[in-house]
């Protein structure tokens, strides 16, 4: 009888090919989201620019929930939970940070110009007009030996040009006449707040509100009107730019303006 020489292959040994190919592990895709969040998280360093860039702050951490959400409903597909924690934490730190650095440089804004304004509300109250217009000028200019508040009114009537005019009588215009409506005292003059404030580089600008309490009368019938101190912070010392009366509140808004000009070429 014939033998069958052929060998048999066995269930083992079939499986042996298959076998070594399941020793590598399954590839997973690093999920799209997890990068985003990262992605998001390192730009949002902006946030010390300006605050809007807060949308990337939100936006990395929002990402980083998502992705970490899929990743653990598909752990056999998706990787990338790192990443995802990474854009979280780097979002929240340039978030929450720039957001305490903008309100402690409000609160330090409020309170610094807070303190000039009221002082310059006991000159405008109590002081001669010269007085008031001399914390208008520039900190270098008053700090010239050379010059004073009788100086200073003379240089700005002596520079009447045709095209501004009298730059003494539109300085002065709006201090006679919170000075008038004051009455010698009879009126009441209040802080009323910074009501807006803008930053550029080491220059603050800051527009302090201003309530006078009058007693009417024929010609000014209105028991309260406002002025506005429009104020400028030049490194370390305050000037008041401009005074406006009367003023309508949230009227106007501090703005980043060209280098100060007292009106007679300082």
């Amino acid at each position: 009888m014939a033998i069958d020489q052929t060998p048999s292959t066995s269930p083992a040994d079939s499986l042996t090919g298959p076998a070594i190919d399941n020793e590598f592990p399954t590839y997973r895709a690093i999920s799209s989201t997890a990068v985003l969040s990262l992605v998001f998280g390192l730009a949002s360093v902006f946030c010390y620019a300006d605050l809007w860039f807060l949308l990337l702050a939100g936006g990395a951490v929002l990402l980083g929930w998502m992705a970490i959400k899929k990743i653990q409903r598909f752990p056999e597909v998706l990787t990338g939970t790192g990443l995802a924690r990474v854009g979280i934490g780097i979002g929240l730190l340039f978030g929450l940070t720039s957001i305490t650095r903008a309100l402690t440089q409000d609160l330090v804004i409020n309170y610094d110009a807070g303190i000039f304004a009221r002082s310059y509300m006991e000159i405008l109250k109590d002081q001669p007009v010269k007085m008031a217009l001399w914390y208008q000028q520039p900190p270098e200019y008053r700090k010239d030996k050379e010059k004073d508040p009788d100086a200073m009114v003379q240089e700005m009537k002596a520079s009447r040009d045709p095209a501004s005019g009298d730059a003494y009588l539109a300085k002065s215009a709006p201090i006679l006449a919170i000075k008038e409506r004051l009455d010698g005292g009879k009126g009441k003059m209040t802080y009323d707040g910074i009501e807006t404030k803008a930053i550029d580089g080491l220059t603050t600008y800051a527009n302090a509100l201003i309530k006078l309490e009058l007693t009417p009368t024929q010609e000014h019938p209105e028991k309260e009107v406002y002025a506005l101190l429009r104020m400028v912070k030049y490194t370390d010392e305050w000037i008041v730019k401009n005074v406006d009366f009367p003023y309508t509140p949230k009227s106007v808004v501090a703005t980043v303006e060209k280098p100060h000009d007292d009106g007679h070429g300082h």
